[in-house]
């Protein structure tokens, strides 16, 4: 039996670009409560002797999403800066960013207007706000942020070479990309050279994809109950292929194990001017 994700490969381009935003909008429209706030596939610990990050008891149910974020999120300081989430989705990772690293300023940006409406009505926390807005045209003016955030979205822009363009437009001198994000293992070299080659100085390169393997797998339990709680029957086999949940061999946790697919994250920097 096919899921949505089967028929939506076989589309062309500006009809995959029109069912995307179908698909995120109809997901945004969900009444899960405090059930669905992240839509990545998380991150795990390799071993018992690593530290454990502390979490708020709210926040733990939503652990292996949230040590994603962390690990995104944690290699600057974020103090007294303004930050941007491109693709905020269901603003999870923005709150936490904001509560935990605690910027001036943060806002998340999504395309799906269903996701902003939801973002504004869940969260009140003082400097974080939500806004609609595309990747390929952030609506930000030309060096106005000091750190963007992007974490497993870039996978379905129409240009990758395009957002990082508009990504080194807004920030300012000094600013940073914190980005994470996979690829078919043919197609992640393709991903590096653009992001290795956009101007942004690499700080940080980091291959997470036993991490990510073992954050689905542990996962599996906690997105699948969510996803029978809250999606209608017809459409569980496809939010289940979007969540990485499957013990199946062509299932995300699988492909990731054996590395058919490669899961990154990168530390770019945006050089201060120099002048002659």
């Amino acid at each position: 039996m096919s899921s949505l994700f089967d028929l939506w490969k076989g589309l062309p381009p500006a009809w995959k670009r029109r069912v995307r935003g179908w698909w995120f909008e109809g997901i945004s429209a969900l009444d899960t409560g405090t059930d669905l706030l992240f839509l990545n596939h998380g991150c795990a610990p390799l071993d018992d002797a690593e530290p454990v990050l502390a979490l708020d008891p709210d926040d733990e149910p939503h652990r292996f999403c949230i040590q994603l974020y962390h690990r995104v999120a944690r290699p600057i300081d974020w103090t007294g800066r303004d930050g941007l989430e491109v693709s905020s989705g269901r603003g999870g990772g923005a709150a936490y960013v904001m509560r935990g690293f605690g910027p001036r300023s943060f806002v998340g940006i999504d395309l799906a207007n269903n996701a902003v409406a939801h973002c504004n009505r869940h969260y009140a926390i003082p400097g974080l706000s939500f806004r609609q807005g595309d990747a390929m045209a952030l609506p930000f003016a030309d060096a106005s942020l000091d750190a963007v955030l992007n974490v497993e979205s870039s996978l379905l822009y129409p240009s990758l070479a395009r957002f990082l363009r508009e990504v080194t437009r807004v920030l300012r001198p000094g600013g940073h990309l914190l980005f994470a994000d996979y690829r078919r293992v043919e197609k992640i070299d393709r991903m590096v050279a653009k992001l290795e080659g956009c101007g942004l100085e690499v700080r940080e390169s980091e291959d997470l994809t036993e991490r990510v393997a073992r954050a689905l797998d542990l996962d599996q339990e906690r997105k699948g109950e969510r996803i029978d709680r809250h999606v209608p029957a017809p459409l569980r086999r496809s939010f289940r292929r979007f969540a990485g949940v499957g013990r199946g061999p062509d299932d995300d946790a699988a492909q990731f194990a054996d590395r058919r697919k490669v899961y990154l994250r990168y530390w770019l920097h945006k050089p201060q001017r120099t002048w002659d």
